[in-house]
């Protein structure tokens, strides 16, 4: 007996389902009198982050970050972060940064599996990297703002392709360890 067709649209729900729930964040562009980003300048001493983070099919989370930034003896710049979800549960976790090249960045982070990878451009850090855990990459856009002081970050985590989480945050500098 022949299988009844199936219209194409309902064949195809499951993948639009799947991946129109969270979108990524749209471009932005930072202002044109914002300074070029220089991660090492901007995170050096303490920095404050608040934002939201969002997971497919999860409640909105409140998200804190407490920073302190500096440079190493071997040139390495070196961020330590405390990051609170919801006022509740804290994660700590480590940048270790170092230049490569003009605009270029390489880094390890405690929960990242392998490298990190950054480059500047103009007012704009793309940071790219995978996760723990099978095809799981995130892409963060950090967007200073003209002050220098202030800076904007988007995120997206994806999951095999598919958009999975997105975080936007404003971090602020708080003082310099000098």
């Amino acid at each position: 007996m022949p299988r009844p067709a199936v219209p194409r649209a309902f064949a195809l729900l499951p993948i639009v389902l799947l991946t129109g729930c969270l979108s990524t964040h749209p471009a932005v562009a930072p202002p044109e009198d914002a300074p070029e980003f220089r991660p090492e300048a901007f995170f050096d001493g303490r920095t404050r982050g608040a934002g939201t983070l969002a997971i497919r099919g999860r409640k909105r989370q409140s998200v804190r970050v407490e920073s302190a930034g500096r440079m190493e003896a071997d040139g390495s710049f070196r961020l330590d972060q405390a990051i609170t979800f919801d006022g509740r549960r804290t994660v700590r976790r480590t940048w270790r940064m170092r230049r490569s090249g003009a605009r270029g960045y390489t880094a390890t982070l405690t929960d990242a599996a392998g490298e990190v990878t950054g480059r500047v451009e103009g007012g704009v850090f793309h940071l790219r990297y995978r996760m723990r855990g099978p095809g799981v990459v995130l892409h963060q856009r950090l967007v200073v703002a003209p002050d220098g002081r202030t800076a904007r970050t988007l995120a997206t985590v994806r999951v095999l392709g598919i958009p999975w989480a997105r975080l936007d945050e404003t971090i602020t500098r708080v003082d310099t360890l000098r």
